[in-house]
């Protein structure tokens, strides 16, 4: 289980690749140009024209090998930093960072992850409040603010709707289930949300038999056995009695480190996500990417394991590597240095 984590190795090595101009400016077109690339190969794969053969992506929830878990992670953050940078630069710039913004955006909300329209959305916001906290001006951001709200408003009626709704009805416990052959994507969510509330409440349960130390760092799968405590969704759907998470960030590092492993968790979040949110963003290109990745981490988390999927934790270490690279007081002193 620790193996897992050894992406935060790469934590001092990026910082120190990325402490020139040059570098991060590398880095940042690669990535932002192999995140386009992608985008283009998820847009075939709707349209059949590949076939991606790992799981959680297929023709309708068409997220390239990112698959749907990690997808509204990784292109939510993007999508917010280029609308960042929409906002520093002008003319044909603007358009282009907006247009690859948008269309983030649409296939963040046509994916089957839920988290994604959450972290989107809510990183969106991040990026107007810092502005409009930056500015002390409404004039910049109220325009934005509108389109991005039609963005929302729009995709949120369209292929989002009804994974929302699947989610709603299973909160709030209204929802009858069709025959197994004629599921639909409400129905699914409906499931996968209720899936989601045992493996929440059968780790909370593990948790409580060891409060104080929990039951360790790979205890959780056979915790999860010993108490055979499988779960029917329907007569023909249940869930295994055995997982290796809960889907939930918290309530995992809670099962196997007590309320040491939450606590650790939220200060190290709230520490990644303050360190960016303290420069102007209005002279910093990468300063957006510390608070933009922590946030999104700490979001994803309510609903996936996010400090161990290697899609979204290795972005978010890297995004936090080159917003490290350059310092606060360097990125007030000399405005650009960090530019594109």
């Amino acid at each position: 289980m620790l193996g897992r984590h050894w992406f935060w190795l790469l934590l001092p090595v990026a910082v120190s690749i990325l402490g020139e101009t040059k570098a991060r400016r590398l880095f940042l077109l690669s990535l932002s140009s192999g995140l386009t690339l992608n985008l283009v190969y998820c847009v075939m794969q709707m349209y059949g024209y590949v076939e991606v053969t790992t799981g959680g992506s297929n023709a309708e929830d068409a997220t390239g090998h990112i698959g749907h878990i990690g997808f509204g992670l990784v292109y939510g953050i993007w999508a917010a930093w280029l609308l960042h940078l929409g906002l520093i630069r002008e003319g044909r710039l603007r358009l282009i960072f907006w247009g690859l913004a948008a269309w983030s955006y649409v296939m963040v909300f046509s994916a089957q992850g839920r988290s994604g329209y959450l972290i989107a959305i809510a990183l969106m916001l991040c990026v107007l409040y810092k502005w409009v906290f930056d500015l002390k001006s409404w004039k910049v951001i109220i325009p934005v603010s509108v389109g991005c709200l039609i963005v929302v408003l729009a995709i949120g009626i369209g292929p989002g709707k009804e994974r929302l709704q699947g989610t709603w009805q299973a909160l709030t416990q209204k929802h009858e289930l069709k025959s197994a052959s004629s599921l639909d994507n409400t129905d699914y969510a409906f499931l996968a949300t209720l899936e989601r509330f045992y493996m929440w409440k059968t780790s909370i349960e593990i948790w409580q038999k060891q409060p104080l130390l929990g039951v360790g760092t790979g205890g959780l799968p056979h915790a999860v056995s010993d108490l055979k405590s499988g779960f029917r969704l329907t007569e023909n759907i249940t869930v295994a009695e055995s997982f290796a998470h809960p889907h939930n960030q918290y309530i995992l590092n809670l099962t196997r480190w007590g309320p040491a492993g939450v606590i650790l968790l939220l200060a190290l979040l709230s520490v990644w996500m303050r360190e960016g949110f303290k420069v102007d963003w209005q002279h910093s290109v990468v300063a957006p990417l510390s608070t933009l990745s922590g946030l999104a981490l700490a979001l994803h988390a309510l609903s996936s394991s996010s400090m161990e999927e290697h899609f979204s934790a290795i972005l978010a270490v890297l995004l936090l590597a080159t917003a490290m690279s350059v310092s606060s007081e360097n990125s007030r002193s000399t405005g650009g240095s960090d530019e594109i």
